[in-house]
């Protein structure tokens, strides 16, 4: 009767501790930016952003015929950008650069689901001219 009693609240501790772990890790995950009731928002808007980057954005010897990068970074509950990585490069220093010119962003306004500051992925294209 001990044993069995004893395999109970065993099973019962154990399942309740991966349970806590299953909800730390399903919280600390970065929503989607269409999934968040309020978005990030860049300071100054969209335009002020594009302005940034081209700003920021040294070319380096590129000569390709041009396209577009893709950068993919979450911005943190305190506006912090953070796991910049390139999506799609197209090589040649481009990707690095643009990597670069991400990890300068300035805070933003963080985003909000359901009435809670949220980590937010965010994905950006940068066009390069041929």
């Amino acid at each position: 009767m001990k044993r069995i009693l004893l395999s109970i609240i065993t099973l019962f501790v154990v399942s309740f501790a991966s349970a806590q772990v299953t909800a730390t890790m399903v919280d600390d995950a970065p929503y989607n930016y269409e999934e968040v009731e309020v978005r990030p928002e860049f300071p100054g808007g969209n335009n002020a952003l594009m302005t940034f980057i081209s700003s920021n954005f040294k070319m380096p010897d590129y000569d390709g015929g041009g396209g577009t990068l893709k950068v993919a970074f979450i911005i943190e509950v305190d506006g912090s950008v953070t796991n910049v990585k390139v999506v799609k490069d197209l090589g040649q220093g481009t990707g690095a650069e643009a990597k670069r010119v991400i990890s300068l962003l300035p805070h933003w306004t963080s985003g909000e689901h359901r009435g809670q500051k949220v980590r937010v992925l965010y994905e950006i294209p940068i066009k390069i001219a041929g």
